[in-house]
């Protein structure tokens, strides 16, 4: 028997269905989603959904204080299920964990470093950058010459040559202020960081 949830408010799915191990979402029309319900044997509209069969699923996240359901699938693409009700989350992560039995389930606080890997990639990246250039660009200030031969200008050795070009102090206040504005955005990104659960193949 297939499961179905009404989001009329939803602006991204207003139908999601479940239905012979597939999970099914999209927008319909009014009226034809006022049709739909637990005696429906019509079920041509489903061609007008978008589908993710159970077989296909990787993995599902539900984060608490997010509004959405988040399936991974197929060949690293991803998909999400908005759902502004929070009861209405739980209840439909719940149905899809009794429903696909080939799922692990657990529930974790995710790690500092693994929730904002982006932020302390960038930070090192932006670090390392600023370690090379400042040295070339001392070295330039103490009358060292650089001189780039072949293709090269255009790779990043022309980069960081450009920018030790722009001498000591200009590179301490660029790295100060990218390094200000990534710490920022971790300090943001890590407000949102909650216990999620979780669905693995």
């Amino acid at each position: 028997m297939p499961k179905i949830w009404k989001l009329k408010e939803s602006k991204s799915n207003k139908l999601i269905l479940i239905k012979d191990k597939s999970i099914y979402k999209g927008n319909l029309k009014e009226n034809e989603i006022n049709r739909i319900n637990a005696d429906t044997t019509d079920f041509s509209f489903l061609k007008n959904l978008f589908s993710i069969p159970y077989s296909y699923i990787k993995k599902i996240e539900s984060q608490s204080g997010k509004n959405y359901i988040k399936i991974f699938y197929g060949n690293n693409s991803e998909e999400e299920l908005f759902i502004d009700n929070d009861n209405l989350k739980k209840e439909i992560f719940a149905y899809i964990r009794t429903d696909n039995p080939n799922l692990k389930y657990c529930k974790e606080l995710p790690s500092v470093i693994r929730y904002s890997k982006a932020q302390f990639f960038a930070l090192l990246f932006i670090t390392l950058i600023f370690v090379w250039s400042l040295y070339l660009a001392i070295q330039i200030e103490s009358g060292s010459d650089y001189e780039l031969v072949g293709n090269r200008s255009s790779g990043i050795i022309g980069i960081i040559l450009a920018i030790a070009n722009l001498g000591v102090f200009k590179n301490v206040t660029g790295y100060i202020s990218l390094v200000a504005i990534t710490i920022f955005a971790m300090i943001i990104r890590l407000k949102s960081r909650s216990e999620t659960e979780f669905l693995k193949r």
